[in-house]
């Protein structure tokens, strides 16, 4: 099984690629913006281009929060505004940067040495809520095509051993994460059958190795539909459920 295309990954993120790069625009128009303001920001473009943020069914209150991390990655990776603009960059994205930050001392270091590390840049404690975020900063790459998908699983494998704490967080959000591939292997057309959709879920799952967290047809079915827009005739050839309408981007 073939780690995700970087070049057919940004295809399928294309419009939430060019959303972020408009909104990323009016932000250093704006070179007195906060967080708070740049949050605001990529919400109002999103919504004029009617594009949800990456989620699974849950519609927290800080979802246009979390969602920054895809302003960060391609500020960051594709834009290179941490160069160009580091002061404005750090004030903005310091939390994002944060976590890539833990997240590779994860990934680089070794598990006693990891833990110290990152309780260190995130004041001591790390709870579930933070946990999904440093793995969707990771994950936000990995589907821009700005991360090769082996770090993420190696991440997902690894965490718990860091902080076993979180096994129930991470495995959750394995199974979140899944789903998202499938769907955006639907959404790149390289998912046809549901024999080939079967196949890829299974060997994704294997790949990451932990226990529960195959996500179900009717799950998949939801992010191919409110993240990647597949229709649902698509869908109901391929995954065998009929989906609901889309979902209201009020998340009720």
């Amino acid at each position: 099984m073939e780690s995700l295309n970087p070049r057919k990954a940004r295809e399928s993120m294309r419009n939430r690629i060019n959303a972020a790069m408009e909104a990323l625009s009016r932000i250093l128009q704006d070179r007195a913006v906060d967080r708070e303001k740049a949050a605001k920001i990529l919400e109002e473009t999103y919504r004029k281009r009617a594009i949800q943020p990456i989620r699974g069914k849950a519609w927290p209150n800080d979802i246009w929060d979390k969602e920054m991390a895809t302003l960060y990655v391609i500020g960051r990776y594709a834009l290179m505004l941490n160069e160009e603009n580091p002061s404005l960059f750090h004030k903005i994205f310091n939390y994002e940067e944060t976590l890539e930050e833990a997240a590779n001392a994860i990934l680089d270091k070794k598990p006693e040495e990891a833990r110290k590390m990152v309780l260190f840049l995130l004041g001591g404690q790390i709870d579930d809520n933070t946990t999904a975020r440093l793995l969707r900063v990771i994950t936000t790459k990995v589907v821009t095509g700005f991360e090769d998908e082996d770090r993420l699983i190696k991440l997902l494998k690894t965490l718990p051993k860091v902080f076993p704490e979180q096994e129930r967080t991470v495995r959750k959000y394995a199974r979140f994460y899944i789903a998202l591939r499938v769907a955006q292997s639907i959404a790149m057309r390289e998912i046809r059958t549901r024999i080939a959709k079967e196949a890829f879920k299974q060997g994704l799952a294997a790949r990451i190795g932990l226990p529960k967290i195959m996500p179900d047809d009717e799950y998949i079915a939801f992010i191919a539909m409110n993240v990647f827009e597949v229709p649902r005739k698509q869908l109901s050839r391929i995954l065998g459920v009929r989906e609901k309408e889309k979902s209201s981007a009020a998340g009720s």
